[in-house]
């Protein structure tokens, strides 16, 4: 198990009680899920953000043959952990296969709500007032979240255990839930374990 699991662990256990449970959708649609973890230093070269973005493509069943994206990002940063919370990106694209193939851009779509969520836990939930529109990327959702959900996504992740996704796309009757492991080599892993734990030293905790 990597080193950040037990840190990870006691963190959300000292945090305040997250949302309550919602049972794992039924419906939920197994993908593959690919994890990119991200660190950010600050001009002293001390670590001050950690991230990790959730990827995973849908093949629409004939006759639509289309692909659709889930794509839900994480972000701890000094202030937010300091203040139990995280940040969560979600936007989502669509195209033609043919179109993938010729190298088009994808087109996006718009998403008024995006979460993860580790097992049957908690989904990540919007905090009162913490989803400001972006004016570069009006598509893409953004909120503040509380940690604990948050950081139960990481520790399943690091520990290879399944995660949940999902995106509701405006306009769209249908909003799976997405179910698989996250793949992420050793190297990532590892990039993300020290990431994490250099960002708790650093914030006391």
């Amino acid at each position: 198990m990597p080193a950040a699991l037990p840190k990870l662990v006691l963190l959300a256990a000292l945090l305040p009680a997250a949302a309550a449970s919602v049972p794992a959708a039924a419906s939920s649609l197994e993908i593959r899920l690919d994890g990119t973890p991200s660190v950010f230093v600050d001009a002293g070269g001390r670590v001050s953000a950690c991230g990790l973005r959730v990827f995973g493509i849908e093949e629409m069943p004939a006759p639509s043959e289309r692909l659709r994206t889930v794509d839900i990002s994480i972000l701890f940063g000094a202030e937010t952990v300091a203040r139990d919370v995280g940040l969560v990106k979600a936007g989502s694209m669509e195209a033609g296969a043919a179109a993938l193939a010729g190298r088009q851009p994808m087109r996006p779509l718009a998403v008024s709500d995006g979460w993860l969520r580790a097992g049957g836990g908690a989904r990540t939930e919007p905090l009162p007032g913490s989803a400001p529109a972006g004016a570069d990327e009006p598509n893409v959702l953004r909120y503040l979240a509380d940690a604990r959900a948050l950081l139960a996504v990481v520790e399943a992740a690091l520990a290879g255990e399944p995660i949940e996704a999902s995106v509701v796309r405006t306009g769209q009757a249908v909003h799976p839930v997405y179910r698989g492991r996250l793949t992420m080599d050793g190297a990532a892993r590892q990039r993300l374990t020290g990431c994490l734990d250099a960002l708790l030293a650093g914030a006391g905790r």
